[in-house]
């Protein structure tokens, strides 16, 4: 819910958005709070685009997490072609998952054997997920390991670019063809 001042500002921000046609995040309306009674260190203030599913920004200060904000904004205006106008309302989009579906059975077997959640635990990985989504670099380097002593291949440049999970799937997908499907055929 926003309060009538949020509302306020999203209505003055669509209207002054008219006045030009690239927009930066001074000119999206957006709320900046404490994360929470308790935060973690470094966490302490969390920033959002009114009427958006993301970006956020995240930092110990309120300034800090407005250019964390930032800086997510402008990687997001890299990857569209137009940016949403400041005001409007933007609907959750979720994420393709046709590659990490490739196999569905290999996707399964990942789950398991490598991040360790079982059939039944609800986990949601699309085309978007990475190793980093499931913990620190250290939890990454634990995950590599695995994937390396599961699967036999070795995936430490992925994990390092990005550690996007459609890709190492691919990856052991393609090992599993080459050795005559005894990688690729796991249930």
């Amino acid at each position: 819910m926003y309060t009538i001042s949020e509302r306020i500002q999203i209505g003055w921000k669509w209207l002054l958005s008219f006045r030009k046609r690239e927009w930066t995040v001074a000119d999206y309306p957006v709320r900046v709070r404490a994360n929470g009674p308790a935060p973690e260190p470094g966490i302490a203030y969390f920033a959002q685009i009114l009427n958006w599913p993301g970006p956020a920004g995240l930092g110990p200060t309120k300034a800090e997490a407005y250019q964390q904000l930032s800086s997510n904004l402008e990687e997001i205006r890299r990857h569209r072609e137009t940016m949403p106008r400041p005001g409007t309302h933007v609907p959750i989009q979720f994420a393709s998952t046709e590659r990490v579906q490739a196999d569905p059975g290999l996707l399964d077997d990942f789950i398991e054997r490598v991040l360790l959640f079982s059939r039944n635990d609800p986990v949601f990985i699309s085309d978007e997920s990475s190793l980093h989504d499931f913990g620190d670099a250290a939890k990454v380097q634990e995950l590599v390991t695995r994937i390396r002593d599961v699967y036999s291949i070795d995936v430490a440049g992925i994990a390092e670019d990005f550690g996007n999970i459609a890709e190492i799937l691919e990856r052991i997908s393609r090992a599993g063809e080459q050795s005559k499907g005894t990688i690729g055929s796991v249930s």
